[in-house]
């Protein structure tokens, strides 16, 4: 993958994380994207899931690179979202790509269609390792 797309998506995402309720946005549009998850998240502390979600999606970013920090993080998430520990079935991942991509949208003042795709293609690599793992 090309660094400058990574780079414009790590700007874009610095660009996002002045809106202090973009990970609260986020998981309003992913619970209400699909009952099922609505339901995983159900008895979860959101409050610390959102500051967990924060720094994982900084290394989903940094994980087309070859990160070795981004790797070791994202190793443990696919590990933890398998199908014998959480169980996460990868058809839900569109899900929160989705909800991802449209919270980023809203908050980035410089967003636009490339950097929609760019978005889409950085963090389809790294959705897509993770639905491998299960």
């Amino acid at each position: 993958m090309e660094k400058y797309v990574i780079d414009a998506v790590k700007q874009s995402y610095g660009r996002t994380l002045v809106n202090a309720d973009l990970m609260k946005d986020f998981y309003e549009a992913f619970t209400d994207s699909h009952p099922d998850i609505a339901k995983m998240f159900a008895q979860t502390d959101l409050k610390k899931q959102r500051e967990t979600l924060k720094a994982s999606i900084s290394m989903a970013i940094l994980f087309p690179q070859d990160n070795l920090i981004a790797n070791s993080a994202m190793k443990r998430v696919s590990d933890s979202h398998s199908r014998s520990k959480l169980n996460i079935n990868p058809e839900l991942y569109i899900h929160w790509l989705n909800a991802l991509v449209g919270v980023v949208s809203n908050s980035d003042p410089e967003f636009t269609p490339l950097l929609e795709q760019q978005w889409r293609e950085v963090l389809g690599h790294t959705v897509r390792y993770i639905q491998e793992g299960y």
